[in-house]
C-alpha cells in the first residue's frame, strides 16, 4: 500500500492520468493507492471529492482512495467524511485550497473538526516564514533551491504540529519526515495519534545526488546531508518509523528541466520496491520491517481493515516477488508518463514478478494483464 501518491489527472493529466498511475502502481507491487488532493481543481469541498472519484472509476486498475485538502470549514469537512476522504491534508509551506487558512487557530480547528469525523490530519511539515526568508535570493542552481528549504524548516513545523497535537489529541501523519531529530520529537511525546512517514529518495539519496542529477533529484522536502541520510535509514530499519511511501509526484521532463520553475517531485511507483528489496538484500533492513512499513501499519493508520494482511476474509492483494532477480532502473520503460528517475541506471536486486488485486492478477512478468476498471475506488468508512 502507498498512502502518499499523486496520481495528477484532470487538469494535470499531461502529467500522469489514473490509467497510467495505476498502472506504474500494479508494476510497482502496489495493490492501494491514496491520492493527494492538490489537484487542478484541489479536492477541497464533497462535490469535488466525488466527481473526483467518478471519474478515476472505469480508469483504475489498483484500488485508490483519496486524501482531501485542509479547510476551515466544519460543514465542509464534515461532508468530505461522509464522502469517504481518508484525511484532511494540511500543506504548511502554501495551502492547497484557496479557503483555507493556516493561523494555529485555525488549525486547531481543522485538527477537532477531523477528531469528531474519525480522521486523520496528513501534514507536509515545512515552516513558511523560514522558507521565505531562506530563499530571499534568487535561486541559480538546484542545490541553491534545496537551500531554501533548510533542515530548521522542518523542526520548527513538527513542533508547532505537535503542540497543536497535543492541545486537540487529533491523529496526525506526518509526510515524508526527512531527520532523524523530528522521528527523536515525535517519539519523545508519547503520543500514540501521530504516525510518521519517509521516502525511499530520503532514505537512499542525500543532497550530492542534487548537485549531480539536479532536476532529476528536486524534491520537497529536499534532499538533506549525507550524515542525515544515514541517520534517518538507521532509524527506520529499528521500526522508528510507521510507513514508507513514494510520495510519486509525476512531470513532464520539459517542466522539471526549468530551474526557476521546476515543479519539484519524482515517480516513484516503479522503483520504490525493488529499492527497499535490495536494501534486504544488503542487509540494511529486515523484509519483515519492509511488510511492516508498506502494508500492516499504513493500512492501520488509514483504517484500511480489508487490507494489509494475508487473512480469511481480507481483500486478497498479494504481491510475488523474485528476491533474486537483478536489473537496473530504466525510466524510459516505465508505465508513468514520467520517464526520469534519479535513480536511473542503478543496480537493485529483487523485483515484482506479480501483482493481485482482490483476487484479480494485474500485472505479470513485466506487462499489464488487466483492463482498467479493475480497481476500486475507496470510501473511508
Amino acid at each position: 500500500m502507498d498512502a502518499h501518491v499523486h496520481l495528477r489527472d484532470m487538469g494535470l493529466s499531461h502529467k500522469e492520468n489514473f490509467t497510467t498511475g495505476t498502472s506504474a502502481a500494479a508494476a510497482g507491487g502496489v495493490t492501494t493507492v491514496l491520492d493527494m488532493p492538490n489537484t487542478q481543481p484541489p479536492t477541497d469541498s464533497a462535490p469535488r471529492l466525488r466527481a473526483k472519484m467518478d471519474m478515476a472509476r472505469g480508469k483504475i486498475l489498483v484500488d485508490v482512495g483519496f486524501h482531501a485538502a485542509a479547510v476551515p470549514d466544519e460543514r465542509t469537512v464534515d461532508k468530505l467524511a461522509r464522502t469517504g476522504a481518508f484525511s484532511l491534508k494540511l500543506y504548511l509551506p502554501k495551502p492547497i485550497s484557496p479557503l483555507a487558512v493556516q493561523d494555529d487557530a485555525t488549525i486547531s480547528k481543522t485538527m477537532r473538526d477531523a477528531l469528531r469525523n474519525k480522521l486523520l490530519v496528513t501534514v507536509h511539515a515545512e515552516d513558511k516564514d523560514t522558507i521565505d526568508r531562506a530563499s530571499e535570493k534568487e535561486p541559480k542552481s538546484f542545490s541553491d533551491l534545496e537551500a531554501s528549504r533548510p533542515p530548521m524548516a522542518e523542526k520548527l513545523a513538527v513542533s508547532r504540529i505537535l503542540r497543536l497535537q497535543r492541545q486537540t489529541n487529533a491523529w496526525v501523519y506526518f509526510c515524508h519526515l526527512t531527520l532523524h531529530s523530528s522521528l527523536a520529537t515525535i517519539r519523545n511525546t508519547g503520543s500514540r495519534r501521530v504516525y510518521t512517514e519517509v521516502t525511499p529518495h530520503h532514505l537512499l539519496l542525500s543532497k550530492r545526488s542534487l548537485a549531480d542529477r539536479r532536476w532529476k533529484a528536486w524534491m520537497v522536502p529536499p534532499l538533506r546531508s549525507e550524515a542525515s541520510r544515514r541517520k534517518l535509514l538507521s532509524a527506520t530499519a529499528k521500526g522508528q518509523v510507521t510507513v514508507i511511501a513514494s510520495d510519486h509526484a509525476p512531470h513532464t521532463i520539459k517542466e522539471k528541466k526549468q530551474l526557476l520553475q521546476s515543479p519539484p517531485g519524482i515517480p516513484g511507483l516503479e522503483t520504490t520496491l525493488p529499492l527497499l528489496l535490495t536494501m534486504v538484500n544488503k542487509g540494511q533492513i529486515a523484509l519483515s520491517r519492509v511488510l511492516d512499513l508498506t502494508s500492516a501499519n499504513p493500512a492501520r493508520a488509514f483504517g484500511l481493515t480489508s487490507k494489509g494482511r494475508l487473512e480469511t476474509g481480507q481483500d486478497g492483494d498479494v504481491v510475488l516477488v523474485d528476491l533474486k532477480k537483478k536489473s537496473k532502473i530504466h525510466p524510459e520503460t516505465f508505465h508513468s508518463k514520467a520517464k526520469f528517475s534519479p535513480f536511473e541506471g542503478v543496480q537493485t536486486q529483487g523485483a515484482v514478478h506479480t501483482t493481485i488485486v482482490r483476487g484479480n492478477v494485474v500485472y505479470s512478468e513485466g506487462n499489464i494483464v488487466a483492463r482498467p476498471g479493475t480497481g476500486r475506488v475507496l470510501e473511508k468508512g
